[in-house]
């Protein structure tokens, strides 16, 4: 079909070794399905349209036949549909391990990536490596040739110890442990609340508690002294370390809250990043700092680098971009408590008043949020 001259150029398909876009969009069950937290293994991306088309009906087919590369762990296979058939009438629906298809059917995903626009669809595949960039591209009818890249790919994939490091920064000594008993001890007594996370619902950012994504109780500190005394510890011996090493100065420090992990319920906080909303995107970098140890499971893992895990030993904390995709791994013994304070700067400062109109109000609470005193 003719491409009208006067029509809008769709926007350009990304390349291999580029990042490849965020989205989230409508898969069975799920209003908005954010592809990104599938980062940390392949991905397949098929934008196949309709299967009412000869071509890339047999090119799902095909894609579908070799399933056994989809173990949902390791690679996983996304459909990007935008005919409603194929979801009323023609039964696709998602397949677990590793089998997803998203509705795409008011074309915003396909014009994002660049292969439609008002008048135009291309049915194209996506080859994703683990970090969320682009291997591969190729029409939707070479998937073949895509299924065995990727098949070499999960063949030549390096084991946890010889996999790449995450960006992060891990400093021991950061909290004595006298402080760190203290705040246990503030924990205990401190009446514990279940711990929600950040989602936009309707335009705002709200709190949202899932135990099926996140299982942990939260106490918020109150008392100045404390508050006073963590600050400085931060200042002092936290700050300085970050600025050497990520050539970056921290200006606000947002919540004082010790949370804990335990064997009880297999505490746990899956995959996700700490800036993806309207109401978190001021943070710039988080803070992971164990009070304690003696537990089992609890570490954190940056799944776009690898399987490797990282734990800061008691007092000391690993320091990481809010950008990254993060879990913290069930602990399956004893009992984790940690500090996770978040960190931003003056740009920071500037995006959260212009997006605090999108937050709702009992976010709002500024009483957690300090200002460094001392910026060095």
């Amino acid at each position: 079909m003719a491409r009208d001259p006067g029509a809008r150029r769709p926007a350009r398909m990304p390349q291999v070794g580029e990042p490849a876009p965020f989205f989230a969009a409508a898969t069975d069950g799920i209003d908005r399905y954010s592809l990104d937290v599938a980062a940390g293994r392949w991905i397949v991306l098929m934008f196949f349209g309709t299967t009412a088309q000869v071509g890339p009906a047999e090119g799902l087919a095909l894609a579908l036949e070799r399933r056994e590369l989809f173990n949902g762990a390791d690679a996983a296979l996304f459909g990007v549909s935008v005919d409603p058939a194929d979801r009323a009438e023609r039964g696709l629906a998602n397949s677990e391990p590793g089998v997803r298809f998203f509705w795409d059917f008011d074309l915003a995903v396909s014009r994002l990536w660049g292969v439609a626009d008002e008048v135009n669809f291309r049915p194209c595949v996506f080859l994703i490596d683990p970090t969320f960039r682009i291997a591969m591209t190729a029409p939707a009818e070479a998937i073949g040739e895509v299924l065995d890249r990727l098949a070499q790919a999960l063949h030549e994939t390096p084991s946890g110890a010889e996999s790449q490091y995450a960006p992060v920064l891990t400093l021991p000594r950061i909290f004595e442990p006298e402080l760190c008993e203290a705040l246990i001890g503030d924990y205990r007594s401190g009446g514990a609340t279940a711990s929600g996370f950040a989602r936009d619902i309707g335009g705002q950012t709200v709190v949202h508690i899932d135990p099926f994504l996140k299982r942990r109780s939260d106490v918020t500190l109150e008392d100045e002294g404390v508050l006073e005394a963590i600050r400085t510890r931060l200042e002092d011996r936290l700050f300085p370390m970050l600025k050497r090493a990520l050539g970056w100065q921290a200006q606000y420090i947002e919540r004082y809250l010790i949370c804990r992990y335990g064997a009880e319920d297999e505490g746990f906080f899956s995959r996700h990043r700490d800036d993806a909303t309207a109401g978190t995107a001021h943070r710039k970098f988080a803070v992971s700092l164990n009070l304690n140890d003696g537990y089992e499971g609890g570490d954190l893992r940056f799944p776009e680098f690898g399987p490797r895990t990282y734990r800061p030993p008691a007092g000391g904390a690993t320091v990481f971009s809010c950008s990254l995709l993060h879990e913290a791994t069930p602990v399956t013994l004893g009992e984790r408590f940690v500090f996770v304070p978040f960190l931003y700067d003056e740009d920071g400062a500037r995006i959260r008043r212009q997006n605090m109109g999108k937050v709702a109000v009992g976010l709002r609470d500024n009483r957690q949020t300090r200002r460094v005193k001392r910026p060095r």
